[in-house]
């Protein structure tokens, strides 16, 4: 045999394996590639939802604001709304309709004359609280002690808003609680009403 033609059939033969061995590595590369391409856009839906999530949240928090910052929602409930839609974006469309259930009362407290935040010769607010018999004599050592009740009690009421967009595919319930301070007989009334009642 010839040592040329046999240097030649393993020159032929190293080259084919180069070639195998390149394409090889050439699929290898080019599923890493696709995979990083692959996990970018995962990591951007991702990124997207939560955006989306968040931005619901925010049209939920604003929703009960509203309701939260009119007080006579809670004089009447029924009167408070059932929807409401924001626009987070700040383009001037609305961007998440929201749909809010009417304030429902968690709880109440009667507010006692001796309690510690009620401060009815600073406050205005809580000489609305005081019938003209409560404080007749406001100067005698000893007339605001004791577990007399006054005219108002502390209702706590709870605001429920929640988000379904069928384009982002985002949900979202927010519930917050909010103390009013309420007439006293009137949040006895309220209490006592089912239909006022959380369940």
């Amino acid at each position: 045999m010839n040592p040329a033609t046999g240097r030649d059939a393993l020159r032929r033969n190293q080259r084919g394996t180069t070639l195998l061995i390149g394409l090889i590595m050439l699929v290898l590369l080019t599923l890493i590639g696709l995979q990083s391409i692959n996990s970018a856009t995962s990591n951007l839906k991702v990124v997207g939802n939560i955006q989306y999530q968040q931005e619901a949240l925010g049209a939920a928090q604003a929703s009960i604001n509203m309701v939260l910052s009119k007080g006579s929602y809670f004089s009447d409930p029924s009167t408070a709304p059932t929807s409401d839609s924001v626009d987070v974006t700040g383009d001037g469309t609305a961007d998440y309709k929201v749909t809010l259930a009417q304030p429902c009362i968690v709880a109440t407290k009667d507010i006692l004359v001796s309690d510690a935040d009620f401060q009815p010769l600073t406050n205005a607010d809580d000489r609305l609280c005081l019938s003209s018999s409560t404080l007749k004599n406001a100067g005698i050592m000893g007339q605001l002690t004791g577990a007399a009740k006054t005219d108002c009690a502390w209702v706590t009421w709870r605001v429920t808003a929640s988000v379904s967009d069928a384009g982002s595919k985002a949900k979202v319930t927010l519930v917050q609680a909010a103390k009013q301070k309420m007439d006293r007989i009137l949040s006895e009334a309220y209490k006592s009403d089912s239909a006022k009642r959380c369940s």
